[in-house]
């Protein structure tokens, strides 16, 4: 564990125990005149010390605060889970994603081809094994 630095003390200072009074990401940096990855520095410098700090992931009203109650505690937790499962279902997403076909496993999907297909790619053979295709011009 690092020891804490006077940006540590100032966002400590700056947080506010319970949900109800969270502190938003651009009021924290506007306050302590940091950088957002400062402020994350920050936070979890606190948290290694067991400071309950979460943080509400709701995009029309975020914000951190100190966790109050179990159930503040709980629910913050709960974001961070959430979180993690998106994480982890995107990794196996793109460990499985081929470099070499990923357009015409794309072009193979109707979906795809419904709404994107007819304006970015023009196709010109497809069997049952390989497609040609070429990608239209964006300009």
């Amino acid at each position: 564990m690092r020891k804490l630095t006077e940006t540590d003390i100032q966002v400590l200072r700056l947080l506010k125990k319970g949900a109800d009074n969270k502190v938003t990401k651009r009021q924290l940096m506007d306050k302590a005149k940091i950088t957002a990855r400062n402020l994350y520095d920050a936070i979890e410098a606190l948290r290694s010390l067991g400071i309950p700090i979460m943080a509400i992931r709701n995009v029309k009203d975020p914000g951190y605060y100190i966790a109050q109650t179990k159930d503040e505690k709980i629910n913050g937790i709960a974001q961070y889970k959430k979180q993690i499962a998106t994480e982890r279902h995107n990794l196996a997403l793109l460990e499985k994603a081929s470099i070499d076909d990923y357009l015409s496993n794309a072009i193979k999907n109707p979906d795809f081809w419904r709404l994107y297909g007819h304006d970015l790619i023009k196709v010109t053979n497809i069997t049952d094994h390989s497609v040609t295709f070429k990608i239209k011009s964006t300009r």
